[in-house]
């Protein structure tokens, strides 16, 4: 069972990465931004029943810049990604989630890896846990948790983990991430993860929520 009281009024914000004219990555009609939308919903609703105060940053299929933007599509990027950032910040949010989906030229990579900013010893309890959790409930990763130095991970106040919940361009791996039970799972472990990390937090024991 995992104990999730530890989440009551904390502000988390859960980011469905890309959106709108910006897809992500692909494979065929399978789309990034579809997968991470559902996947994202999920974990909303997840940490709200937990008590959570949940910040999810859309809810359909758009982006988080203004209506009337005339710039230029790589500027329309980094325009809803500072969005994203701000409206996190201007909440004073505890915790950043935000989702996505890995892809490579291989098709033979697979497995879901967080990723966390240096700098910051509290994302790497997170994003610890959590890979811990993708490890020990999905069984079929044994990726570690990496640093990265992502735009949202440098302009964000908060702890923020980056997951990629797996690889797009792996045919088996593709299919799955379309399939209800499968993201209900990765949604667990996802949840799980985030609880572990602040009940250890909670109880000032962070070494308990480490990858083995």
């Amino acid at each position: 069972m995992v104990l999730s009281y530890y989440l009551a009024n904390k502000i988390i914000v859960v980011d469905p990465g890309h959106g709108g004219i910006d897809p992500g990555a692909w494979r065929g009609n399978l789309e990034e931004k579809d997968i991470t939308l559902q996947i994202g919903q999920k974990l909303a609703g997840q940490l709200s029943q937990a008590g959570a105060l949940v910040i999810l940053l859309r809810n359909d299929d758009s982006d988080l810049v203004e209506d009337g933007f005339d710039g230029s599509i790589r500027e329309r990027k980094r325009k809803d990604l500072s969005t994203r950032a701000e409206k996190a910040n201007e909440a004073g949010a505890d915790l950043y989630v935000s989702i996505h989906v890995n892809a490579d030229p291989s098709p033979r990579w697979s497995g879901a890896q967080i990723f966390y900013y240096p700098k910051s010893e509290t994302s790497k309890l997170y994003a610890e846990s959590i890979q811990s959790e993708l490890i020990r409930i999905m069984g079929n990763t044994s990726r570690k948790a990496k640093t990265g130095d992502y735009y949202i991970m440098e302009h964000t106040k908060m702890p923020t983990v980056i997951i990629e919940v797996g690889f797009i361009s792996n045919p088996g791996e593709a299919q799955l991430l379309t399939q209800d039970d499968y993201q209900s799972k990765l949604v667990f472990a996802i949840f799980s993860g985030i609880v572990k990390a602040q009940t250890a937090m909670n109880n000032h024991q962070p070494n308990a929520v480490k990858a083995e």
